[in-house]
């Protein structure tokens, strides 16, 4: 075998095998959407662990001092308490 052949198969080879190997790509950044102070004001809240949680875009959210926080997996507390939700929005005059 000539020098270039065995000098082309030790790079491509290794290459090859590099790209066979790439793992899919996951998104880095996670986008939430919180709800509004109009949406807070509109609802009453349901309590959990001491924070007062509002079902928004099919997620539930409270405020952690300063921030909003979600889930990544619903309680089973709140999943019960989904079917209440639609009718806890206040009445106004």
């Amino acid at each position: 075998m000539s020098t270039i052949s065995k000098l082309l198969l030790s790079a491509v080879l290794p290459l090859a095998a590099m790209a066979a190997y790439v793992p899919a790509a996951e998104a880095q950044v996670r986008v939430s959407v919180y709800p509004s102070h109009a949406y807070v004001a509109s609802y009453e809240p349901i309590y959990y662990n001491g924070h007062a949680h509002y079902l928004y875009n099919n997620s539930w959210y409270y405020r952690d001092h300063a921030a909003w926080r979600g889930y990544d997996h619903e309680p089973d507390a709140l999943r019960g308490r989904r079917g209440e939700w639609s009718g806890r929005r206040h009445r106004w005059r």
